[in-house]
Formats: C-alpha cells, sequence, structure tokens
C-alpha cells in the first residue's frame, strides 16, 4: 500500500467524519411529546443542512462558470462526456432531483436521530413520526389502480395490485441482503472503503490488472456467438439504469483535478498506478440516492430509472411522454428512421461529437453498435406485427393496435429470454430444476403478488455485469453471402453511429447482424479485453476508463456486501483461505487464487465483481456458482413477480391459448430472418454455426 494510496482514503474519511458519527449503547429515554419534538426538530435541521449544501453549490459553479464550462449545443467527445452520458438522468430531470434530494434528507435526519437518541431510527415508535415530519420533503406519488387494465402501465405502476410502487421506474434498488458502507452508522455516507484488518481496501485497478488482465489476445467461446453478448446488454437496459449524481448549476461532476482527487462527498474516484494511464487518478461520481415509500429513515439505496420488468421500456421508453414521442400515432407503428433504423434524434446528445444520433426507449442504444443491432431487430419487429394487425382488424384504432403488437412482442422477448438466453447462461440443469424455462405449451401460472420483481442491488452493481467478459476487441461484418468484411476496433464505435448507417450491403445493421449471429464472442472466464479494461471511451492514447475497476467501485459505492457474504447468502460455503483446497477458494482454479491474494490482504475483502467472475463455470454454464444464484434468483423474481409475465392465464391480461402456443413457437433466429437481411441462419442465434 503506497503512501499516496492511504493519502487518499484518510483524505476521504476525514472529510465524511462529521456526518459518520457512531452510536453509543445508552439509548436516551423521552416522553412521546419530547420526542416528536426531537424528530421534527432534526428531520428540518437536516432538510435546511441539505438545502444549504445545494445551494452552496450552486452558487459557487455559477461562479465559476465560464464560456468553456458552460453546456453547449455541441460538446466535445471526451471520455468523461461519455461516461455522463451513459450514466446521466435520463427521465425528468426535475423529478429525478427532487427525489433523489428527498433522500439525502432522509440519510441525514437518520443519522441525527440515530446521534442524538443513540438508537435505531428504525425504532417502532421513532418511524411513524419520522413520516410524519419529513411528509413536507417527500416527492408525492399518485397512484390509482385500475385491476381491469388489459396492458402494462408506462412506469411499471400497478403491476402488483397490493404493491404498485414495486418495480416501477424512479425506485430505490432494494437488496437480497443489508448494505456494508464505511461510515460507523452504516448509511452510506461513505462506501465501502476499509480492509477487514482495518485498512484501506487495494485500488480497483491493481485488482483489475491481477485478475482481469488478458494480454492482448482475449480467449474466445467455441460456442457461443455475440449475439449472446449484446443481447444480454439490451435485457440489462430494460431492467436497470443508475444516475450518478449532477454537479447542482453544471451537470456533469469533475472528481479529479488531474493525478489529485477533488474531496468532496458526490465523488468517489480512485487511484491508478502511474505510467498507465494519462492521470494517476480516475474519475468516479457516486450514484443518485432514492428514498424509500414514503421517504422512511434507513441507510443509502441507489436510484433505478428504468422499470424492472421485462417489458422492452428499453424500446418503447417508461412514461408516457417518452412512449408517444416515439410513435407515429398512427395505425399503431412506431417511428423508424431512413433505411429501418431508429429515427433520429438530437444531434450530439447520446453519441459522439458531429454524428446523428439516434432516438429510442433507453438513452443508451447508441454505446455499442452491436447493441444498436437488437435496437433496431425489435423496432422493426414491432412494425412488422402491427401492419399484420392493421390487415386482419381494420377496425381497430391506432392505440389499440400499438397495445397489443407491444403485449405481443414481450411476450416473444420473455420467451427468448426465458428459453434461449437463460439456458445459455446458466445451464439447462439450473433452469429445469428451478423451473426457469418456460413450459412447452399452454400456460403456467406462476405470479405471486408476495414477490417483488424489483431489480437487486447487487444485481445491478455486479451480477449482470458478466458481459464484460464476453466483449469482443472488434466489431465486424460479413456479406450477403456470409463472407469475413472489414472489422474495426470497437474502442473507436462507443457511441459512434457511423457503422450502424452504413449502407453498404456488407456493412450497416444488416453486415454487422449476421457478423453477431456467427462470430464467437469472449470466453466465460475472469479475463476482460483491453479494450475496455484499458481504454474504454478512449479519444486519446491514456484518457479511457478501465471497466472492471469502475465495476468494483461502484459495487463499494452502493454499500455492496464481499464475495463471501454472498457465498454464505447462496448456501456456499466462504473461503478462510486464499488457496484452492477445502475451506479456501473451492470453485477457483489455481491463477485465479493467486490472483486474487495478490490484490487483498484477507478473503473477507474480496469485491464480488471478481471473486464470483473468477469462479471455474458450472457445467453447462458461463457462470460460476455464486453469479450462477444470483442471476437464478433475479430472473426468477421477473418471472414470478410480474403479474403480465406472458404465460400467466388471466382473463383481462393473459393471451388466449392459440396466441400463446404461437409465440412459444418463435425464437430470437425468427426475428433476425424477418427483419435483417440473412438468406440463412442457424436456428439458435446465441449458438454459432462454426460451433460444429
Amino acid at each position: 500500500m503506497t503512501l499516496q494510496k492511504h493519502i487518499w482514503v484518510i483524505t476521504f474519511m476525514c472529510y465524511c467524519q462529521h456526518i459518520a458519527g457512531g452510536l453509543n449503547n445508552v439509548p436516551v429515554v423521552m416522553t412521546v411529546h419530547s420526542l416528536a419534538d426531537t424528530i421534527r426538530e432534526l428531520v428540518n435541521e437536516a432538510a435546511n443542512e441539505v438545502n444549504m449544501q445545494r445551494n452552496m453549490i450552486m452558487m459557487e459553479n455559477r461562479m465559476k462558470m465560464s464560456p468553456q464550462t458552460m453546456r453547449q449545443e455541441t460538446h466535445q467527445s471526451t471520455p468523461s462526456n461519455m461516461m455522463y452520458t451513459f450514466l446521466r438522468r435520463s427521465e425528468d430531470m426535475m423529478i429525478e432531483g427532487a427525489f433523489g434530494k428527498a433522500a439525502e434528507i432522509a440519510i441525514t435526519a437518520t443519522s441525527k436521530i440515530e446521534k442524538r437518541l443513540k438508537r435505531p431510527a428504525t425504532s417502532t415508535d421513532i418511524v411513524p413520526l419520522f413520516h410524519k415530519f419529513i411528509e413536507p420533503y417527500c416527492p408525492k406519488r399518485h397512484i390509482v389502480c385500475n385491476p381491469l387494465e388489459k396492458y402494462r402501465t408506462a412506469d411499471g405502476t400497478c403491476n402488483n395490485l397490493h404493491n404498485p410502487v414495486w418495480g416501477t421506474a424512479i425506485t430505490p434498488q432494494p437488496r437480497f441482503l443489508p448494505p456494508n458502507y464505511g461510515d460507523s452508522q452504516n448509511l452510506g455516507h461513505i462506501p465501502r472503503i476499509l480492509s477487514v484488518t482495518g485498512d484501506p481496501l487495494p485500488s480497483p485497478r491493481l485488482i483489475s490488472n491481477n485478475v482481469h488482465g488478458s494480454g492482448v489476445n482475449h480467449p474466445r467461446s467455441q460456442k457461443y456467438t455475440v449475439a449472446l453478448t449484446h443481447f444480454g446488454q439490451f435485457i440489462d437496459h430494460d431492467v436497470i439504469s443508475t444516475p450518478i449524481l449532477i454537479d447542482e448549476g453544471l451537470d456533469q461532476m469533475v472528481c479529479c483535478n488531474g493525478d489529485q482527487p477533488v474531496n468532496r462527498p458526490e465523488c468517489f474516484p480512485f487511484f491508478t498506478p502511474p505510467g498507465e494511464f494519462k492521470h494517476t487518478c480516475m474519475e468516479f461520481v457516486r450514484s443518485e440516492a432514492a428514498p424509500t415509500t414514503g421517504c422512511g429513515p434507513g441507510p443509502r439505496h441507489q436510484m433505478n430509472q428504468r422499470t424492472s420488468y421485462l417489458d422492452l421500456s428499453q424500446v418503447y421508453g417508461n412514461n408516457i411522454k417518452a412512449m408517444r414521442e416515439l410513435r407515429t400515432l398512427h395505425g399503431g407503428e412506431m417511428q423508424e428512421g431512413a433505411g429501418g433504423l431508429l429515427p433520429d434524434g438530437p444531434p450530439d446528445l447520446d453519441c459522439v461529437e458531429g454524428q446523428v444520433c439516434f432516438r429510442a426507449g433507453d438513452h443508451r442504444h447508441s454505446d455499442a453498435p452491436t447493441l444498436n443491432v437488437i435496437h433496431v431487430l425489435f423496432l422493426r419487429e414491432h412494425n412488422r406485427i402491427a401492419r399484420g394487425l392493421q390487415k386482419i382488424n381494420p377496425h381497430w384504432g391506432d392505440e389499440k393496435i400499438y397495445q397489443e403488437t407491444k403485449k405481443i412482442l414481450d411476450g416473444m422477448y420473455q420467451h427468448i429470454i426465458y428459453n434461449e438466453y437463460l439456458p445459455a447462461i446458466l445451464g439447462e440443469e439450473i433452469v429445469t430444476k428451478f423451473g426457469i424455462r418456460s413450459t412447452a405449451r399452454g400456460y403456467n401460472n406462476v405470479y405471486d403478488p408476495k414477490v417483488d420483481g424489483s431489480t437487486r442491488n447487487v444485481f445491478a452493481a455486479a451480477v449482470f455485469r458478466i458481459g464484460h467478459t464476453q466483449i469482443e476487441t472488434f466489431v465486424g461484418f460479413m456479406t450477403p453471402d456470409y463472407a469475413h468484411g472489414a472489422q474495426t476496433p470497437v474502442v473507436e464505435e462507443f457511441f459512434n453511429t457511423r457503422l450502424i448507417r452504413g449502407h453498404n450491403s456488407m456493412y450497416g445493421v444488416d453486415g454487422i447482424a449476421r457478423w453477431m449471429c456467427t462470430h464467437f464472442q469472449g470466453a466465460p472466464d475472469s479475463f476482460i479485453t483491453h479494450a475496455v479494461r484499458d481504454r474504454l471511451f478512449e479519444t486519446e492514447p491514456g484518457n479511457g476508463f478501465d471497466l472492471p475497476a469502475l465495476n468494483m467501485q461502484r459495487a463499494r459505492d452502493h454499500g455492496i456486501p464481499s464475495y463471501n457474504k454472498w457465498r454464505e447468502f447462496c448456501g456456499l460455503k466462504p473461503a478462510l483461505h486464499f488457496g484452492v483446497a477445502p475451506m479456501g477458494l473451492i470453485d477457483h482454479d489455481p491463477r485465479s487464487a493467486k490472483a486474487l491474494q495478490l490484490s487483498y490482504s484477507h478473503p473477507n475483502d474480496i469485491d464480488i465483481f471478481p471473486g464470483a467472475l473468477s469462479e471455474v463455470p458450472m457445467p453447462g454454464s458461463l457462470l460460476g456458482p455464486t453469479f450462477q444464484c444470483l442471476f437464478s434468483l433475479q430472473f426468477l423474481n421477473y418471472k414470478v413477480g410480474d403479474r403480465f409475465y406472458y404465460e400467466n392465464d388471466f382473463k383481462h391480461t393473459g393471451f388466449t391459448p392459440g396466441q400463446l402456443n404461437t409465440i412459444k413457437q418463435q425464437r430470437l433466429s425468427s426475428l433476425f430472418m424477418r427483419n435483417m437481411q440473412m438468406s440463412r441462419m442457424q436456428l439458435n442465434a446465441f449458438v454459432s454455426p462454426l460451433s460444429g
């Protein structure tokens, strides 16, 4: 541990110390009236502090503003700008800001109450008073549910009629396990920063070098295609989007001043060894907080901007305004751009400088050309189905056709997930054993209103980032007769729309689609290509990001418990030493175990992402046992916690037997053959025809 890294951690801890005091074991006894007065006083005090801090920052930023720092109509493409584009607030800025502010007030008030009363703010006599006095600062959700409504709401509300906010957009990410933050009250004022030994945790970059470094040649799968990687990314953008904090008055926050970290509670940058990047400080902004229902007391939770349900919100949007802006409002169809691509969007908003951007239900549609292909695929399929329904039902209006088309396409999407995608990721044994795969025909009523289908924090911050090990170093093309064409480095194509817009028969969306369904993806291991481990969003040598290091830092920011805690949660044995012998890292090979030993002081420090990703995959699966457990559980929750899940036999929301059985005949390859220029294709789009 270098002196500089010690100084970083100590500085960060000292900066937050004034809001991170602990409790002693002697509770303060009060009368009912004095307790109410105290709670009122401390909640109001917390609100004043948060408002004062935000106003002060805004005033400072306005004084610092110059033509160079103010937001411009055209922006310069920099790694920080692209990171901001990926992690920005994508919904109503004012609404998200109001919820984030309410969360800060609730956390600050919780801290003050626990310090003053020396007992948990979640005590039964405190909670109702807390809700009462924080109510003026808590944004209201006015939800009225119609149990006879046939279709999903745009924002996911009323899916669960007993708990109508479960799984909705702009809500906190619930947890499987309580958080493990760095402050003594465990409220999230400070991220997880210390080893169980009391020393600072190692830099994520150091761990990335040891565990995820693969050299120049990244191993490839010998079975699965690039389509599997980016269909997974497509699902991810349906169920999770965690916005970062913004700088009051400036939008984008700066957390590194050259090699030096900026001391402010919104920042959590980390050290990188000299010579590896342009600077030894890697930018990192903490995630936006979200209040619980009613803004109750408790620790920091992170916001999910998306609906948690598998509802194709990344295609359609997750609010009524966004949905309407993507529609033609004629014949149930959605807007298409030239050549059947996504419609054009505002210049420079979600793509690199000088490019004409697209529009979709999620703002990350052009993160990679291969992801954009999947967006185009589902857009075209929507309009194909809508045109068919127009012919069959000429008496139907635009809204009826749109909603029925959306319902059908969502059913097909869910069927592909549970019968093609998950068997590839989890393995046949797991999807059969736990009832993850759909039935071959007919209904399967699995809905349980007691199950919250929301995306869990650990899934968003770590588990569903498994696709990062599968990323290819380049984007390729294939001609209509499936000859390999040109290829381009993936580092040149982040948020770049030029390859998708190519109109040459070998290039463009069709050429990429043919390549995606043929070419092998990265191998299922801990190695991650240097294209995203050293050069993520790079615009000049040395100014990129390290993706796996960012993953680890994000989990620490969210207070995600360590690898061993998740082993125990899944009924697996925790590691007591770094060897692969019994009581140790028994699900790792010697190389991975050694890499973890080089990185950490104690097995209980291991971060969930490198710890679980470096496990040896289970037979027939791409995942080791820990991620396999958490991945299975999350997708079971998506299925069982969704009233609109396509196999449910519900009178008002379900399909007819004939409709359902037709949906169950669909495969992802069916969509590719119908909507892309593909003369032939294997039955399973995720299994390469080159695999033998």
